[in-house]
């Protein structure tokens, strides 16, 4: 099981192997892209907020990442007319320059890229939303080497998808999202619109709509980090010991958007959090280590920042 962790730029990736990254993802933008599909982005975040500056700096990372792979992500849920020749063609160029893998959600390029022989260097994104085991095994008889499965899965639904012969990836840390990603005709360029409320509240009470402002300020980060300076938002780490045993191969680190303080700090307390899991430690040693550390235990006390409350369900716990 690794540690997969966010990158922007080649400055990162010694502090993120400090930290005790494994595996590294990041965004790059074909060359000329802009000029023919103007602000369609190639993947599922902002280019200029989250993505490799250009080919230059993503060589550097790859000279620099101590033999760590570096998977790319070419993973926007859908594409314009003429954009999928030009990604496939540019994910076998990265590839040739020492990319592990290109994470991939539209089903038109997974093919192209499948039938040009990369199958084995593919990842499924989560957007392409595998939320079950015949879809698993779907993809898997396609070639491809790991499946990302869906931020709102629970921890019984992943155990019933993973299968032999393919590996499988889960959100760990950071990112919420109101919606799943991969069933969302929502877009985050004309702003966070889906965190907002709409029509229809009238007659819902000021209590649960409180609830609900809450609930949506927890799956954005809390828009603050922790006296220690570690970050809040969206938290799985005392589910490693049970997704150590269901199997899972890699454990997600969100935001590559995000500043490097803020990478950092979540890498080192998911690395902190695998190390425990490995030695033994129970999801409720796992917690309290993480409350020592991060601080706000009220949040994991009321599972606030859950990616995975059904857990704590499971093991009868009164929290």
């Amino acid at each position: 099981m690794n540690i997969l962790a966010p990158l922007r730029g080649s400055t990162e990736v010694g502090v993120l192997l400090e930290a005790g990254a494994d595996e590294f993802f990041c965004g790059v933008t074909p060359p000329g892209w802009e000029a023919r599909f103007g602000g369609t982005w190639a993947n599922r975040r902002a280019p200029l907020s989250a993505g490799v500056a250009d080919l230059a700096d993503f060589e550097r990372i790859l000279s620099s990442t101590a033999g760590r792979p570096v998977f790319v992500t070419l993973n926007a849920p859908y594409y314009p007319g003429g954009a999928v020749e030009m990604l496939a063609g540019f994910g076998a160029q990265l590839l040739e320059m020492g990319a592990a893998g290109l994470i991939v959600a539209d089903t038109e390029l997974l093919l192209a890229l499948v039938d040009a022989g990369h199958g084995a260097s593919i990842h499924v994104s989560s957007l392409a939303t595998c939320i079950n085991a015949g879809s698993a095994a779907f993809y898997r008889d396609l070639g491809v080497s790991r499946i990302i499965l869906p931020r709102h899965l629970t921890l019984a639904e992943m155990e019933s998808i993973v299968i032999p012969g393919v590996e499988f990836e889960v959100f760990l840390l950071n990112d919420g999202c109101v919606f799943e990603e991969g069933l969302c005709a929502t877009t985050h360029a004309a702003g966070a619109f889906c965190t907002l409320d709409g029509e229809g509240t009238e007659g819902v009470s000021p209590e649960t709509l409180e609830r609900y402002a809450f609930w949506k300020w927890t799956l954005n980060h809390c828009e603050c980090r922790t006296g220690n300076g570690y970050p809040l938002g969206p938290c799985g780490l005392c589910a490693i010991p049970r997704l150590l045993a269901s199997g899972i191969s890699s454990l997600k680190v969100v935001g590559r958007e995000a500043s490097l303080e803020r990478k950092e700090a979540s890498v080192r307390i998911a690395a902190l959090s695998l190390r425990l899991a490995r030695e033994g430690a129970s999801p409720e040693e796992i917690r309290q280590a993480v409350v020592n550390l991060r601080g706000w235990p009220q949040m994991c006390e009321e599972r606030h920042l859950c990616y995975y409350p059904d857990l704590w369900e499971r093991e009868g716990s009164p929290c």
